[in-house]
This record gives structure tokens, C-alpha cells and sequence, in this order.
């Protein structure tokens, strides 16, 4: 009888006796054994096993460990992070690290990346693609609107001829008149003594031979100069009598918007009577977006609804687009023209303007397909129908047609771009710490120098200060006790100390009372000076973050003037503040997150050093 060893799975040996056990039986027990323990030694390759059969098998002495690769750990937080030891931490948040999945791999050549799935994970992820087509499309706008006058059918009435008004026939604003309806009658002396002529014009060439129509016309010009009608001057010849006032009428149908004068009173040749505004034509006013106005053109047809209208449509053409746009809302005024014969249509109604613009020929991709990263645009393209490998696209952008966008460059017809889980797949990029729409490769770059040495290096090459015109700076002691008072708030809230924080806060506040600053620095005094008189109220540590986040705006901006913190570093978290990040001062090169303390005590970036020397 003899005892053998055996692995229980868990990385412990027990043995048992083989008391009983014929010597073929006992050879075939030993070869099995020895075959199940090869993928427990392979999984456990690198790491020393005690026990009775010695040290675990080295990967080169394995043949199962060239087939299964060391398994990868990495931050959740920051991707780029790859180790092999599941105990490490993140260098840069400190956080545990998560197992990278080995059943997909990725490749980069340059500045394309490319993402490969097996199919499980390809189902997981969900995705569905469509091709790029080139296509002729519309778009159909609806644009807000206001009816208003048509300043073309305006028209201002004045005075023939000098004189007293007799008769006002129009006394009020807003008053509806017909073309040729008398509004006033002007006595006028002048016109006296023009009819005058005119009667003894008609005599003359009555009772003489000698010819008398070149007077007479002259006479009649003179009084269609005053306004009288010329069928109102046949009818002074017919009965020759004179008539001591001139009639003003109506050249248009219209309200009366304007009235300059009343009854009785003298007016002169060529004064302002009144304004008329004919209503049988209106204009549309729409306000257009500067992204818009590539689909608008004069002539184009509007179908119009108007509220006071319901169920009615009313149709109308561009006849003007304003060739300025309004600097305050970013949009530019469409006129449309609007017939309105039987007057319904009244100035200052509200109106909605549809509109369906024709686009030429253009690639098309439906919307869902892409990714905005703020000032760049990518789509994620499958290479091959029949393999889940994908490829993200820089693209650029033309108009939205709908559901879908133009595509300017980028992409070709036919290629088959994600409508589905693209924002999983640039996930996916992230966590291998791939370049993708939230990580870009700069990113990457920034942390390289976490990933070997484990710490955050401070730079050497020190930031070029702004200007500081008079070179004012805070006398030494002072500053002393400024930035001291600074540092410990920094300490109290890296230590998650509200109470700590609040009265290093306090000693800030009061050093920065103290200093005789420049009339010049008001914006960046009211930022150190934020939450003034309420510190001891703030009752959570997010708060006093925030607050920490406004003295920092005042503090680096006093650093990149040379006013004060000579020597000392500016960090940047991307992550604090729910993602929008922040920056803050530290003296030591060393990392220290105060908006997250514990939690992730060194997430973010060392982005320079203020001045020459520390």
C-alpha cells in the first residue's frame, strides 16, 4: 500500500491509499490522475503550489498553456489598464480590477481599429446594420410663423391743395374705407379761382371763333393737380357752378392705421392726411434656422394653417429670405405672400408653415448610426455580412433628412454601417481600452505612463503663465497663510472630512479678506469668495465639493497669473462633478482626487506646474 496525491480544484492536495487496488487498476488510477491534473496546472501556471508533488509546471514545460492565453485584468474606470494579477488595483483610481474578457480581440494598425466578436457576443450586443444607399430625398419643414401687414400696401394720403378741412367722413383709427369712398373736404380758394378759368375758358370759346382749348386744358390740368376728379371737372363745365371744397377719397380698400388731422383745421399742400392699409394681400413672417435655409428657395409652395382658421389650409410661395440672420436666436425671416381677398386674415395671427423641400441625389444613413462626439461624428461599419467584425468610421455630416443624415465623406454606397448597438460596440472599445467615442487615443496617451510605472508623473516643462500687466503677486506671508488655509481644506475633503473642510474653509476666506488685492480681479475674488457666510451650513460633503470647485476656478486663475502658488500643480479629474470634470490645485506632484477621496483617491491627470521652481 501506497499514497498518491490528488488536486481537489481548489489548489489543495489530499491523499489517499490505494490499499486493495490491483497493480493494472493501480496504473491506469496514476495515468488518469496525471492527465486531469494538466488544466489545473496549466490555469495555475506562474503561482507555486505546496504539496506533496512539488512546484506547479512551468508554461514553457506545459503544453495547454501556449493554447490558453494568461487571463487579463483591467479597470473598469480606466481601460487602458491591463494586468495579469486579479489582486492588483488600479494605478490611477485605485479601484479592483475585472476580468477582460478572452473570447473577443481586437487589432489597430495606425489610427483604424478594428473590433472582432465572437458570436455569442455578437448576440449579446444586439446589433443590426444597414446599407449606406444614395438616394434623392425630402424633407418636410414646419416652421412657426406671424401674419403681418404687406408693407407694399401702404399708402399714405395727402393734401392737393392748401386750405380748411370742411368735412371729416373719417374721425377714428381702424376704420374700414372701399376704394373712391370720401374720407374729407378741403376748402380751398385756389380752387376757386382755377374753376373761374375754366368756366371762362369754356365762354370764350363759346362766343368767339378764336380757339380757346389750350386754356381749357390747362385749367383742367390744373384742377386734376388738386385732386378733383375728371368726371367731377365735366361736371362743373356742364353745370357751371363753382364748388368751394375739394373731396379726398379712398384710393384703396383698407383701414384707416394712421389719422394726422381733424375738422377744421388748416392744412398745406403735400401734408399727411391719413394712411391706408390695404388687407387683400398679407405677408407670412417664418422664422428659419441657419440649418434649415439650405432647404428653402423663393418661389417655393407653403401650405399654411392658420389658428383662427381651423380645418382650413391656405397656399402661398416664398417671395423673400432674408439675407441676414438674427443674432440673438440664430434664425433668419422667410416671407411668404398671402392672398386675402375676403379679409379673414387679420396682422399678428399665429400661423404654421409646412413646407416639403426636395433634396438631390446624396448617401444616406439613418440616424441611429451615429455617434456624436461634440465636434466629430462616427458610425461604426461592418467590413464582412458574414462575420461580426466592425470598424469605426470618422464621418462627416451634411443636412438630417428625417431619419436620416447626409453623409459628406466617410463612407460609400452599400457599405453596411450599425443602426443598432453602436454605442455598445464603442463601450466594448472603451473597456479594452481601445480609441473610440468616449476614449479617444489621445486619451490613451495621457494614462500610457500610469499603466508601467503605477503613478502619476508630474510634467516637466512648466505652463507659460498669463499675462500679469503690473506683476502683482501676494506678499509671502500672506500668501502663506492663504495657501496653508487652502491645503488643509484640500486634505479635509481627500479624507472625506466635511467638518475639517468647513473650517480650513473658514481660515481661507478670512487670509484672502486679507490681502489688498487689485481693483482689476473682481470675477476671480467672487469665485474664492463663494459660499461666503453660509461654510458652517453646508451639512454634506457634495456640497462642500461644489463650493471647493468654485475656490479652485479663483485660485488656478490667480496660479496661471503668477500671483500666487509658484511651484505648485494643477490636476484634472475628468470624471468629478457627474462627468462634466474638474480641475483643482495641490502642491505635491503625487495624485490626490478631493472630489471623490476614498473612493477613488487617484483618479485624473497631473496637468502642469505653475512656475519655474516647486
Amino acid at each position: 500500500m501506497f499514497q498518491v496525491a490528488q488536486n481537489n480544484g481548489r489548489g489543495q492536495w489530499r491523499a489517499f491509499s490505494t490499499q486493495g487496488i490491483t497493480p493494472l487498476a493501480m496504473t491506469a488510477l496514476v495515468i488518469g490522475l496525471s492527465v486531469a491534473s494538466l488544466p489545473l496546472l496549466a490555469q495555475n501556471h506562474g503561482h507555486a503550489h505546496a504539496g506533496p508533488v512539488g512546484s506547479a509546471v512551468s508554461p514553457a514545460q506545459d503544453p495547454l498553456a501556449k493554447l490558453q492565453p494568461a487571463q487579463q485584468y483591467t479597470c473598469s474606470m480606466h481601460p487602458q489598464i491591463r494586468f495579469s494579477d486579479p489582486n492588483e488595483r488600479c494605478p490611477i483610481c485605485g479601484m479592483a480590477l475585472i476580468p477582460v474578457a478572452a473570447e473577443e480581440s481586437h487589432t489597430a494598425s495606425g489610427e483604424q481599429v478594428e473590433l472582432r466578436l465572437s458570436p455569442r457576443a455578437a448576440a449579446l450586443l444586439q446589433t443590426a446594420v444597414m446599407p449606406v444607399r444614395q438616394a434623392a430625398s425630402s424633407q418636410h419643414l414646419s416652421l412657426p410663423g406671424t401674419l403681418v401687414a404687406d408693407q407694399s400696401r401702404v399708402q399714405t394720403i395727402s393734401a392737393w391743395t392748401s386750405g380748411r378741412i370742411e368735412q371729416a367722413y373719417v374721425n377714428r383709427t381702424a376704420q374700414q374705407v372701399q376704394a373712391g369712398e370720401p374720407m374729407l373736404e378741403i376748402f380751398s380758394p385756389e380752387l376757386i379761382v382755377i374753376q373761374q378759368e375754366l368756366l371762362q375758358a369754356k365762354q370764350l370759346s363759346a362766343r368767339s371763333s378764336l380757339p380757346a382749348g389750350s386754356t381749357l386744358d390747362g385749367a383742367r390740368r390744373r384742377l386734376r393737380l388738386l385732386g378733383v376728379p375728371s368726371a367731377q371737372i365735366e361736371q362743373i363745365l356742364q353745370r357751371e357752378q363753382l364748388q368751394d371744397t375739394v373731396t379726398v377719397s379712398a384710393p384703396v380698400s383698407g383701414i384707416v392705421t394712421e389719422k394726422f388731422v381733424n375738422q377744421g383745421a388748416y392744412v398745406s399742400t403735400g401734408q399727411p392726411l391719413f394712411t391706408v392699409l390695404a388687407l387683400d394681400k398679407l405677408w407670412l413672417e417664418l422664422a428659419a434656422f441657419e440649418s434649415q435655409l439650405p432647404l428653402l428657395q423663393v418661389g417655393q409652395q407653403v401650405e399654411v394653417s392658420v389658428k383662427a382658421l381651423p380645418g382650413e389650409t391656405l397656399s402661398g410661395r416664398i417671395e423673400l429670405i432674408e439675407p441676414e440672420l438674427n443674432i440673438a436666436n440664430r434664425n433668419a425671416r422667410v416671407r411668404v405672400l398671402l392672398a386675402n381677398p375676403d379679409g379673414r386674415l387679420k396682422p399678428g395671427m399665429l400661423a404654421q408653415a409646412s413646407i416639403q423641400a426636395e433634396v438631390k441625389a446624396s448617401l444616406l444613413v439613418p440616424a441611429s448610426a451615429v455617434l456624436f462626439t461634440g465636434k466629430q461624428s462616427l458610425v461604426y461599419v461592418q467590413p464582412d455580412p458574414a462575420e461580426p467584425r466592425y470598424e469605426p468610421r470618422q464621418v462627416e455630416l451634411g443636412l438630417r433628412l428625417g431619419e436620416e443624415y447626409q453623409l459628406l465623406s466617410g463612407v460609400t454606397a452599400g457599405e453596411l454601417v450599425v443602426t443598432q448597438g453602436a454605442f455598445r460596440l464603442d463601450s466594448e472599445l472603451q473597456i479594452r481600452g481601445l480609441p473610440s467615442m468616449l476614449n479617444p487615443a489621445v486619451a490613451a496617451t495621457q494614462h500610457a505612463t500610469a499603466t508601467a510605472s503605477h503613478t502619476h508623473s508630474a510634467p516637466q516643462v512648466a505652463a507659460t503663465p498669463a499675462p500679469n500687466p503690473d506683476g502683482f503677486v501676494v506678499p509671502a506671508e500672506a500668501q502663506s497663510v492663504l495657501l496653508q488655509a487652502y491645503a488643509q481644506a484640500y486634505e479635509a475633503l481627500v479624507a472625506d472630512d466635511l467638518a475639517g473642510w468647513q473650517q480650513a474653509t473658514l481660515s481661507l476666506q478670512q487670509a484672502v479678506a486679507a490681502v489688498d488685492w487689485p481693483e482689476r480681479f473682481p470675477r476671480v475674488l467672487s469665485a474664492l469668495n463663494a459660499g461666503a457666510g453660509e461654510i458652517m451650513d453646508v451639512t454634506e460633503i457634495a456640497q462642500a465639493r461644489a463650493l471647493f470647485y468654485r475656490h479652485n476656478l479663483g485660485l488656478l486663475r490667480f496660479a496661471e497669473l503668477g500671483v500666487l502658488a509658484d511651484g505648485w500643480y494643477e490636476a484634472y479629474c475628468p470624471m468629478a462633478r457627474d462627468g462634466e470634470g474638474a480641475s483643482w490645485l495641490q502642491r505635491e506632484a503625487e495624485l490626490r482626487n478631493p472630489y471623490f477621496g476614498a473612493m477613488m483617491l487617484r483618479c485624473g491627470d497631473i496637468v502642469r506646474r505653475f512656475g519655474a521652481e516647486g
